[in-house]
């Protein structure tokens, strides 16, 4: 079966965007900034915010906002630590930060979130 024209041209442009997603996915608790994974990939901001909306209509920040979101929704729903843990969990120093992050992306806190997603012991009675 033959490649579709040009996409050898696109090969190496989607392969920088496929180490962008593998590190994001290795480093979104402890780098939450376009500037580190572009230091750590040897590409500029520019470049990665430019695959970035090639391959998914997303900026490179909003990728990693979308990551720490998703995993920030997975531990209150999964478990009890409370949110100090969870923002520590995330590469947040503080709590009070992760919280209005967390809120300013999903309209909820952290808190309100997990009480949708676990009811309390007597409403499961």
């Amino acid at each position: 079966m033959a490649e579709p024209e040009g996409s050898g041209h696109r090969l190496p442009t989607h392969q920088v965007f496929v180490w962008f997603r593998d590190e994001l996915e290795a480093g979104f608790r402890t780098r939450h900034k376009v500037a580190d994974y572009a230091a750590r990939l040897g590409y500029s901001t520019r470049t990665l915010n430019r695959l970035a909306r090639e391959n998914t209509g997303l900026s490179a920040k909003q990728l990693i906002d979308e990551r720490v979101v998703l995993e920030a929704k997975r531990l209150p729903a999964r478990g009890p630590d409370p949110v100090a843990r969870i923002a520590g969990q995330l590469g947040f120093d503080d709590p009070s930060n992760f919280s209005k992050y967390f809120q300013h992306r999903t309209g909820t806190t952290p808190a309100a979130f997990r009480g949708r997603f676990r009811p309390s012991a007597e409403s499961s009675r």
